[in-house]
C-alpha cells in the first residue's frame, strides 16, 4: 500500500526546487484532507522515473514534472462531477497543473468507497480543467485495491479519481439553491433520461465535509423526458450552507450532484433542527449558543431536558411514538416530527 503523507513547501524555507523521491508521515485524514501544499514562489519537482506518493495517489513521471501554487487535497466527491458513477476519491489540484507524462496510480478501499461499482471497471478519470477524459491502458488489481494507469502523455491534472465507464443511469441537467427570505432554502434540480433510477437523498453540511441526509424524493425510475424535482430546506444553519444531491438506482449505484452554496445572515437563534421531519430515529440539533434544552409532546408534557453547549447534538428518539413534539429553550420553541 502507498504511504500517506503530507507535504508542505513554503517560500520562507527558500525551497525553490525540491528532488522529490520518496516521502511518508504520519498524518491523520478526514473526509477532505489537504495533502500536499506548495506555496506561491516555491516549487515541487518530481523527476523523470521517481515517485510521489500521496496519500493513495501515486505520480511516476516519464520526464520531470513541476508543480508550484498549488494545494493537492482529497475529497469523496468532484468538484466537476464525472459524468459516469465514481468512487467516493477524488484527488483535487487547486491550480491546474502543468502537463503531465508518465503513469498514475489511484488505490482504492473495498465496500462503501467504490459506490457499487465493479472493480472490473475501474477506470482512471482525469479533469483536465476543461473536460474529463477516461484512459484504460494499464493494470487493475483487485486484490491489492489499485489502478495503475500507464501511457499519460501531456495531460493537465486538475481533478483524478477511477469511474466506471458504463454511463450513468441518468444526466444531471441542472441543480439550484435558492435563498427564501432569508429563513429557508429552495433546492431545484432536473434530470434527464432516467434508467432504473430510485431516489434522491437531500444532503447538507455545514462546513463542507461533514454531511447529513436532510430529506428525500422518489426518482421516476426510468424516463426519457426532462424531470424537475425541488426541496425545501426550512432550518439551514447562520453563515455558509452546502447542499448536495445523492441520486440511486435499483442497482445500489448512485452519484452525486455537484455542491451548492447558500449564505444565511439572520439572529442567532438557540439551535437549529437538521433534518426534520425525523425519519432515522436519529434527531440531530445545532447548538448555537450554550443555553438549557427540553423535549416535551405536543401537549406540553415534559420528556427530557439538559444543558448543552455549542455543537452538534444527537438524540435517540426510536422510544417515543411518531407525532410532533417540541422542542424548547426559555426563548425558541420549534416543532419536531417524528415519522
Amino acid at each position: 500500500m502507498a504511504p500517506t503523507g503530507l507535504l508542505l513547501v513554503n517560500k520562507s524555507k527558500k525551497m525553490k526546487k525540491i528532488l522529490f523521491v520518496f516521502f511518508a508521515a504520519l498524518f491523520l485524514c478526514n473526509a477532505y484532507a489537504q495533502i500536499i501544499t506548495v506555496d506561491p514562489g516555491a516549487s515541487l519537482t518530481i523527476q523523470n522515473g521517481t515517485q510521489l506518493h500521496a496519500d493513495g495517489l501515486t505520480l511516476i513521471p516519464s520526464a520531470d514534472f513541476i508543480l508550484s501554487n498549488v494545494v493537492l487535497s482529497k475529497s469523496p466527491t468532484a468538484i466537476h462531477p464525472p459524468v459516469n458513477i465514481y468512487i467516493s476519491r477524488v484527488y483535487q489540484f487547486s491550480n491546474t497543473s502543468n502537463a503531465f507524462s508518465g503513469s498514475v496510480q489511484i488505490n482504492y478501499n473495498d465496500g462503501a468507497e467504490l459506490n457499487g461499482i465493479p472493480e472490473a471497471n475501474l477506470t482512471l478519470n482525469i479533469y483536465n480543467g476543461t473536460n474529463w477524459g477516461q484512459y484504460t491502458a494499464g493494470t487493475r488489481d483487485a486484490s491489492n485495491n489499485f489502478v495503475l494507469t500507464n501511457g499519460l502523455s501531456g495531460i493537465t491534472l486538475n481533478e483524478l479519481t477511477l469511474a466506471d465507464p458504463v454511463p450513468l443511469p441518468l444526466t444531471w441537467l441542472s441543480f439550484t439553491a435558492i435563498a427564501q427570505n432569508n429563513s429557508q432554502s429552495l433546492l431545484q434540480w432536473a434530470t434527464a433520461h432516467e434508467q432504473n433510477t430510485k431516489d434522491f437523498y437531500i444532503q447538507h453540511s455545514a462546513d463542507g465535509i461533514n454531511w447529513i441526509t436532510i430529506g428525500s424524493l422518489p426518482a421516476a425510475g426510468n424516463s426519457n423526458s426532462i424531470r424537475h424535482y425541488n426541496y425545501v430546506h426550512t432550518n439551514p444553519v447562520n453563515g455558509l450552507n452546502y447542499y448536495r444531491i445523492i441520486q440511486t438506482d435499483i442497482d445500489s449505484r448512485y452519484s452525486y450532484s455537484p455542491i451548492r452554496t447558500l449564505s444565511f445572515t439572520r439572529t442567532l437563534q438557540p439551535f437549529t433542527i437538521l433534518g426534520n421531519p425525523v425519519n432515522n430515529s436519529v434527531l440531530t440539533i445545532q447548538i448555537n449558543m450554550a443555553t438549557g434544552l427540553a423535549f416535551y409532546t405536543a401537549d406540553g408534557k415534559l420528556l427530557w431536558q439538559e444543558q448543552v453547549n455549542v455543537g452538534t447534538e444527537t438524540i435517540d428518539v426510536s422510544r417515543y411514538p411518531k407525532g410532533t413534539y417540541l422542542l424548547k429553550t426559555i426563548s425558541t420553541t420549534q416543532k419536531v416530527v417524528i415519522q
